[in-house]
């Protein structure tokens, strides 16, 4: 029987996108869409209004002509409440299972039967050490019950759920292979920018930063007293290199942008400078979420971090039919698919990291 593929829905505070691919080994693209979503209605990755995003998610399937009947869909979950956690399991009389299950109640310190969890084995940094290290990965049930919620109202079924980090990882193995060397994915979205950290093709660690792109937009109208719709504009305008913006922005996405990477030092620098894993210096860094292509924010990651910085392309590997897609518009925008690329890459069954 033929099945087929997750659809891949990335629902963000700015914006749903949706991504469709096919095949195995080589991927094709078949469809791609985004809708943008209200102020209010995703809180830090949250579902506040339900029947809003339900109404998105459902224009967004028929504009792309594909019917929700009996889909399922691969999520993934972003906000404070993912959590995450490297853990060492040693020897003991209790199955791996139970030696996971103390662990969880001990690194998240909340009531199992409030969240939902799941764990991957790691490689180990020091082959002779005995303990086996693992990640833990856990999101409170009702966040999980809302999202899988909303699709039941729109007519579809949860295949796969994970956290943005691990599709945007999977998104980069998929497209530039495995890294040796540990290497940053800075995700600059609306509210938050995440800051993934890989080593050796492995997620070692993550940090969220409350700086990103809402944040640029905030400074564009506090400075010049407009409301947010020509605030982005503007933003995107000088970052396009439009000569029509005011002078006072340039300023003010050169200030927002030193905060940004100075966060983005300290979380390299402290990763680096714990010692929990002997990774060696950072040897670059690869931007991917709406704000990545912000003005001159590549330019300043490079001169901090003395490292290449570049913009991940989610499509490099993907075969995508130009009769069908304005390549184009996929160079510029592509940028805005790294997590919906990554979930559209998981199929029935697959682990979440």
């Amino acid at each position: 029987m033929f099945k087929r593929p997750l659809i891949a829905i990335d629902i963000g505070s700015s914006a749903v996108k949706i991504v469709e691919l096919s095949g195995g080994g080589q991927k094709k693209l078949l469809s791609m869409g985004m809708e943008l979503v209200p102020a209010g209605a995703i809180v830090d990755g949250n579902i506040a209004n339900a029947e809003v995003i339900a109404d998105l998610v459902r224009n967004l399937l028929k504009r792309l002509n594909i019917s929700p009947r009996g889909r399922r869909v691969a999520l993934s979950l972003g906000g404070s409440s993912v959590l995450m956690k490297r853990a060492l399991i040693g020897a003991s009389e209790n199955t791996l299972e139970e030696q996971i299950y103390y662990d969880v109640q001990q690194h998240f310190q909340i009531d199992q039967s409030e969240i939902y969890y799941d764990y991957a084995l790691m490689t180990a940094d020091n082959p002779e050490v005995k303990e086996t290290p693992v990640l833990l990965v856990g999101s409170k049930r009702e966040l999980v019950e809302n999202y899988i919620g909303m699709l039941h109202t729109v007519g579809m079924k949860a295949g796969v759920i994970e956290c943005d980090v691990f599709s945007v990882s999977n998104m980069f193995e998929y497209n530039y292979g495995v890294v040796e060397a540990l290497t940053a994915i800075v995700n600059v979205g609306a509210t938050v920018t995440q800051v993934a950290l890989l080593f050796r093709g492995e997620y070692v660690y993550t940090r969220d930063v409350s700086i990103a792109g809402e944040e640029y937009s905030r400074k564009i109208m506090d400075a010049l007293g407009c409301d947010r719709p020509n605030a982005e504009l503007l933003k995107i305008g000088a970052s396009l290199g439009s000569k029509d913006v005011p002078p006072e922005i340039g300023p003010i996405i050169n200030e927002i942008n030193e905060q940004l990477v100075s966060e983005v030092h300290l979380t390299v620098d402290y990763f680096i400078q714990s010692g929990d894993i002997k990774t060696g210096a950072l040897s670059s860094v690869f931007l991917t979420g709406g704000s990545a292509r912000v003005l001159g924010l590549d330019a300043a990651l490079a001169a901090v971090l003395q490292v290449p910085v570049q913009v991940i392309n989610p499509f490099q590997r993907v075969d995508v039919n130009p009769k069908k897609f304005n390549m184009d518009t996929l160079m510029q925008q592509g940028h805005l698919y790294g997590v919906a690329v990554g979930l559209g890459l998981r199929a029935i069954g697959d682990r979440s990291a």
